[in-house]
């Protein structure tokens, strides 16, 4: 896929709260051939905005697959499954010290320019307490790139590894074979790849998408959208140069309930969806959708801006996702 990943972040307090976040970031910094970072915050309210060093990084380190599989007790033959199962992966370590870990985690993704963060979530009592799920959605409303955010490893729907069906919550479809791929398609798809998954598409019809005239209207715009979902398949397909087994549907009903029905029926085991900038008290707006995926989702929630991010009051950097 088009898209760069050459550096990964990984936000972690150590907790078991951010194992499940870990090895999707390892595993993933292995199959691009990406550089891991891995960041840690100490908070402290009277610290300046912006209180590392100039060159981050308080170690440089190295692991292997077979590392990752050892210390999230993963199966042995795991390691073997790699892109490249002897070559390390780089890891860059990095303690910082910030007023709010939110705020510091998001500093570092614009000064360092990271292309993916993966976060731990579902947590409850915030980031001092061992947990992400605040810090998370934080992070996930105000970064300029891609976030996935995962739940700990004995959350219901974490057992399987790695993850064998991606489902893509499409909501801007292509009319042509001519238009470009939107942002989320392609990270799907990139994803579906990295994992050997199979990547289901859904997209969700609302009433207002319909309107009220007669049951044939209905019926004719959900197969001018499943066609125009069967055109971006393909576009999928091309653009990946692999194999990749796509399966599409349409849906009408609420966008949040539907995409989550469609998960849990699928036992979807990652889960991609996009959001929009919007222009509000000076900072990006996390579309509801995605936010009640994030919460919601029987899975990993990937988010993906279909826009240009918005910069926020602390002076995070826009660029858009595919930068």
């Amino acid at each position: 896929m088009p898209l760069p990943l050459d550096r990964i972040l990984f936000p972690t307090d150590f907790s078991a709260c951010a194992e499940g976040a870990y090895r999707h970031a390892a595993w993933l910094a292995d199959r691009f051939g990406a550089e891991l970072h891995v960041l840690y915050v100490v908070e402290d309210e009277a610290a300046p905005e912006r209180a590392w060093p100039d060159t981050p990084g308080t170690g440089h380190v190295q692991v292997s697959m077979a590392d990752v599989s050892s210390d999230l007790g993963l199966p042995e033959q795991l390691a073997s499954e790699a892109a490249e199962p002897d070559s390390p992966v780089e890891v860059v370590e990095t303690e910082v010290v910030g007023r709010r870990a939110p705020d510091a985690i998001l500093d570092y993704v614009a000064d360092e320019e990271m292309e993916l963060v993966v976060v731990g979530t579902h947590g409850r009592q915030g980031w001092r307490r061992g947990v992400l799920g605040s810090v998370a959605e934080a992070v996930v409303r105000r970064a300029p790139c891609p976030v996935l955010t995962v739940r700990p490893l004995d959350a219901p729907g974490e057992g399987e590894w790695p993850p064998r069906r991606v489902l893509l919550a499409a909501d801007a479809i292509p009319t042509g074979a001519d238009e470009p791929v939107p942002i989320t398609a392609q990270w799907a798809a990139r994803l579906a790849v990295a994992y050997g998954a199979r990547l289901d598409i859904v997209h969700v019809t609302t009433p207002v998408r319909v309107g009220v005239g007669r049951p044939s209207d209905a019926a004719q715009v959900r197969s001018r959208e499943h066609q125009a979902l069967l055109t971006l398949a393909d576009q999928l397909r091309a653009e990946a140069d692999a194999d990749l087994e796509i399966d599409v549907t349409v849906r009408s009903g609420d966008p949040a309930t539907a995409v989550r029905t469609a998960a849990e029926e699928a036992r979807t085991h990652l889960l991609v969806v996009g959001t929009s900038a919007r222009r509000g008290a000076g900072r990006a707006l996390l579309g509801s959708v995605a936010e009640t995926l994030i919460r919601t989702a029987p899975c990993p929630v990937l988010v993906a801006r279909d826009a240009l991010a918005v910069p926020d009051a602390g002076g995070v950097a826009s660029r858009q996702a595919s930068s």
